[in-house]
């Protein structure tokens, strides 16, 4: 085979694969927007199931104080209800 030849065909697979490249290149340059995009719509999503998630803990942790509060309350309040009453005067 003439050298001549192959280094034509060598030069030429290569402006194939840098042509190929190139496409490529250009592709990632209309995604990577996008991409940037998704990321920063994901982290605004996140950041308010987290403040929703902190407002839920918040609430959760104030009913268990009152229920708490309530179980040491209770046994006095019930003590109070059902103390007999004295004879009210007519």
């Amino acid at each position: 085979m003439d050298i001549e030849q192959e280094l034509n065909d060598l030069k030429r697979r290569v402006g194939d694969l840098e042509g190929a490249m190139n496409v490529l290149a250009g592709r990632m340059a209309e995604v990577h927007p996008e991409i940037v995009s998704f990321k920063q719509d994901q982290g605004r999503r996140l950041d308010r199931i987290e403040g929703a998630v902190a407002r839920l803990d918040h609430k959760l942790d104030n009913a268990n104080l009152q229920v708490w509060a309530l179980r040491d309350d209770l046994p006095a309040m019930l003590q109070e209800a059902v103390k007999p009453r004295a004879a009210e005067p007519d």
